[in-house]
């Protein structure tokens, strides 16, 4: 027919039926080896790059869903963490990295990492595998939160408002730590810890260093030696069982300190013991919030020292 007489590419005419076994032969040999191989090359290369590309928005997908059930995420070198903490006490994440190209996932409570089968069992990783295999979709926002979720976002939202204010020390008022670190937010300000940050039996020593965004940055330094501070609440134990009328002291020893009643040494040590245990947070909070008020340039006097002045001269006039 008409259709027979028309030239046909050559790589077509091989495939033609009628065509002699030969004939295919012959156009086979025509074809130079170095074209087949680039053929090849150009064939199998595309291939290639769309499965790359396929693996790649489909971890890019898996991520964002990470995103939106609640995991905080952290970019450090090659290795991209994803991070939410259940509990107070108990903390899961999602690991990145060029050993765990598409993710691991790991777990602590406390301490102690989680065991596989634990793992297995958290709502979290059961919806993250439900959705690469395809059974739920992409959240439009975070998924819905459990009713023991939603009290523990109930209590963070009401317990971390942003709050502060100024409080008066002697003829001035002074900002509060709250207040300071909203200033500190606001300029963008980041904290961290330095060492030699310790508590030891004898002191607490805190170093925190305060960074603009520019890169200029302050180091403050507080200490809290515990001898000191127990001779400065056994003085505060006094004013104040003093002002209530009751009696704190019931003689003095031969250097002139006081000698504390039964009620005053237990009022005084319970303070004392209470004060050790929170000393390295207190002057890390403290130190922190001198280096940012240095930052900005807007730096008071601390309450301590002022007090510490004020305490100096009452026990010189009262003893």
């Amino acid at each position: 027919m008409g259709v027979e007489g028309k030239a046909k590419p050559a790589e077509q005419q091989s495939i033609i039926i009628g065509e002699s076994q030969d004939k295919d032969k012959e156009k086979k040999e025509e074809v130079p080896k170095s074209v087949v191989a680039r053929d090849r090359e150009e064939t199998n290369e595309p291939k290639k790059v769309s499965e790359e590309e396929r693996g790649g928005r489909k971890r890019e997908d898996e991520q964002e869903f990470l995103r939106r059930i609640g995991f905080k995420e952290h970019r450090k070198d090659d290795r991209i963490q994803f991070v939410k903490r259940i509990k107070d006490d108990e903390v899961i994440g999602m690991t990145y990295n060029t050993n765990s190209p598409n993710g691991r996932f790991w777990g602590f409570h406390g301490d102690k990492p989680m065991g596989t089968s634990e793992l297995k069992e958290k709502e979290e990783v059961k919806q993250f595998y439900a959705f690469r295999r395809g059974e739920i979709e992409m959240p439009k926002s975070e998924l819905p939160v459990t009713p023991s979720q939603q009290g523990i976002q109930e209590v963070q939202e009401k317990e971390f408002k942003p709050r502060g204010r100024m409080y008066r020390v002697g003829d001035h008022e002074e900002p509060d730590s709250g207040l300071v670190q909203q200033w500190g937010n606001q300029a963008r300000i980041s904290l961290r810890v330095m060492e030699p940050t310790e508590q030891t039996s004898d002191y607490a020593k805190a170093v925190v260093r305060a960074t603009l965004p520019d890169g200029q940055y302050i180091e403050e330094c507080i200490i809290h030696h515990f001898e000191v501070s127990k001779e400065r609440i056994v003085f505060e134990t006094i004013e104040k069982m003093l002002e209530e009328k009751k009696r704190p002291i019931e003689g003095f020893d031969d250097e002139g300190r006081p000698i504390l009643t039964a009620e005053a040494k237990y009022r005084a040590y319970k303070r004392f013991i209470k004060f050790k245990d929170f000393a390295i947070r207190d002057a890390i909070t403290k130190a922190g919030r001198r280096a940012i008020l240095k930052l900005l340039n807007r730096e008071w006097r601390e309450p301590e020292e002022i007090e510490a002045e004020e305490q100096e001269v009452k026990m010189v006039h009262k003893w």
